[in-house]
């Protein structure tokens, strides 16, 4: 018996595939970047204080380095630092059905 997975598929799907909450967040956002109240809100998100100023600093350095972490090392973790860059290949194929004659 063949399974229909058009009529599986729901519009409410969660995860990272919940189209109804990115919509709803997508206008969310746009309305409120077109409402005027962004610079409001920067200001009440600045540091207090000194001592507030240098734990954002912080945290903003320490997410920094983990994002270049990331970058130096690549999504497959392989490292790229060196300047090596992973082969590009189609899904499915291996190296050694590209190189085959007739192909």
């Amino acid at each position: 018996m063949k399974h229909d997975s058009s009529k599986s598929r729901s519009p409410k799907v969660q995860g990272e595939g919940d189209y109804a909450s990115a919509k709803k967040y997508n206008e969310e956002s746009s309305a409120f970047a077109h409402s005027g109240k962004v610079e409001q809100a920067a200001k009440k998100a600045a540091p207090r204080n000194a001592q507030e100023k240098s734990e954002m600093q912080h945290a903003e350095s320490e997410g920094h380095s983990h994002a270049k972490n990331q970058e130096e090392k690549g999504e497959n973790g392989s490292d790229l630092s060196s300047g090596n860059k992973p082969e590009k290949r189609a899904p499915g194929k291996k190296s050694s059905d590209q190189s085959a004659p007739g192909r």
